[in-house]
C-alpha cells in the first residue's frame, strides 16, 4: 500500500511538468541527448493561412526572423522575437525557385533564387539593393557574370561575397567584392579532396574560414578565403544547411531519407555538441542570440523552433 502512495505522489510533478509543458507550446524532440524540445506554434501566421515549402530562415540583430517560402506565394515574411508577423515581400512577380536566404552584418536580407540564377539583396523592408548573376541566365562553371544554381551566400570580414554555386550543374564557390564586382571563383566536380559536388551552402566562422555543405559527397570542406584547400568534416551526416553561432558553435542540418536531423559541432576540435532528430526535410537554419533554433522544412512545410531544455 505505501509502495502505491509513493508511486502515485512520483506521478504528480511528471504529470504536471506535461501540463505546463503543452501550456506553453513545448515538445519533446527525438533527441540521442534530449537537450532541446519544440516550440509549437511559435509564429503567428494570418488567419486561414499555413507554412508553404519553407527553404531557409536567419534573425537580424534585433531578433526578426526571416523565413523565405517556395511556393504560392513565394515570398519572404518577416517575425519579430514574439512571432509577430511584420511584413512581407516578394519581387518580380514571385521567386520562381527560392532557396537560400542570409542576414549580413548590416541587417540586409539575402536570398538565393535557382530559377532566376541569382542572389539578391533586398533591404529590411524588402528594396532591392544588388543583384549578382544575369537574371534567367545560366553560367557555366567557368562564368564570371553568370550563375548557375546558387544555393547560398556568406560574407567575409570586409564585406567580401561568397556564393556557393551549385544547386545546378555548377559545382564552385564564387568570389565578389562587398559591391559586388566579380572576384575569382574556385571548385571543380568531383570526390577528391577540395572537389565538390553539390555545394549546398555555406558559413563563414570567426577566423575567417568558409565551411561550404558538400551534400552528395556527404561531408562538409574547410577552406582559407582565396580557395585554398584546408580540411574536412565527416561527423555531421550529409549536410544541407549550416550555421555558423557564436563561439563558434556549428549547427548542421540533414534533410536526407532516414536522417532528417540536426548536429551540433564545435569548430574547436570538431566535437560533438548535440544532436536530434525528428525533423522532415530540414534544408537550412540559424540560431538567435539566445540559442533557440529555427529550422525550415521542405517536405514537411514548416519553420520550426527549438529551445533548450
Amino acid at each position: 500500500m505505501m509502495q502505491i502512495l509513493w508511486n502515485s505522489w512520483l506521478a504528480i510533478p511528471l504529470q504536471l511538468l506535461a501540463v505546463l509543458s503543452a501550456a506553453m507550446g513545448l515538445t519533446a524532440v527525438h533527441a540521442a541527448d534530449a537537450a532541446y524540445q519544440q516550440v509549437e506554434n511559435w509564429a503567428q501566421l494570418p488567419d486561414g493561412t499555413k507554412w508553404a515549402m519553407m527553404t531557409a530562415v536567419d534573425i537580424d540583430s534585433h531578433g526578426t526572423v526571416y523565413v523565405y517560402q517556395r511556393g504560392v506565394p513565394a515570398q519572404v515574411m518577416a517575425f519579430d522575437s514574439s512571432g509577430k508577423l511584420l511584413r512581407s515581400w516578394s519581387y518580380g512577380g514571385g521567386f520562381p525557385s527560392a532557396h537560400g536566404l542570409r542576414v549580413d552584418g548590416d541587417d540586409n536580407v539575402w536570398v538565393t533564387d535557382r530559377g532566376w540564377h541569382q542572389v539578391l539583396k533586398f533591404s529590411p523592408e524588402g528594396k532591392l539593393l544588388l543583384a549578382l548573376g544575369r537574371k534567367g541566365v545560366m553560367g557555366d562553371n567557368n562564368s564570371t557574370d553568370a550563375l548557375n544554381g546558387p544555393s547560398d551566400v556568406a560574407f567575409g570580414p570586409n564585406g567580401e561575397i561568397f556564393v556557393s554555386d551549385g544547386e545546378s550543374t555548377n559545382t564552385r564557390v564564387v568570389k565578389f567584392t562587398a559591391e559586388g564586382k566579380f572576384i575569382k571563383f574556385w571548385g571543380t566536380k568531383g570526390s577528391g579532396p577540395g572537389q565538390l559536388d553539390v555545394p549546398h551552402a555555406i558559413a563563414i566562422d570567426s577566423k575567417g574560414r568558409l565551411y561550404v555543405a558538400n551534400r552528395s559527397n556527404k561531408r562538409i570542406e574547410i577552406f582559407d578565403q582565396e580557395g585554398g584547400y584546408l580540411g574536412v568534416m565527416t561527423n555531421a551526416g550529409t549536410p544541407y544547411g549550416l550555421f555558423v553561432a557564436k563561439g563558434d558553435i556549428l549547427y548542421v542540418c540533414d534533410g536526407s531519407q532516414g536522417k532528417n536531423d540536426v548536429t551540433v559541432v564545435d569548430l574547436k576540435d570538431q566535437k560533438v555538441l548535440a544532436h536530434f532528430g525528428g525533423l522532415t526535410g530540414p534544408h537550412m537554419l540559424s540560431v538567435d542570440a539566445s540559442g533557440s533554433i529555427y529550422v525550415a522544412e521542405t517536405t514537411g512545410a514548416a519553420v520550426k523552433k527549438f529551445v533548450r531544455k
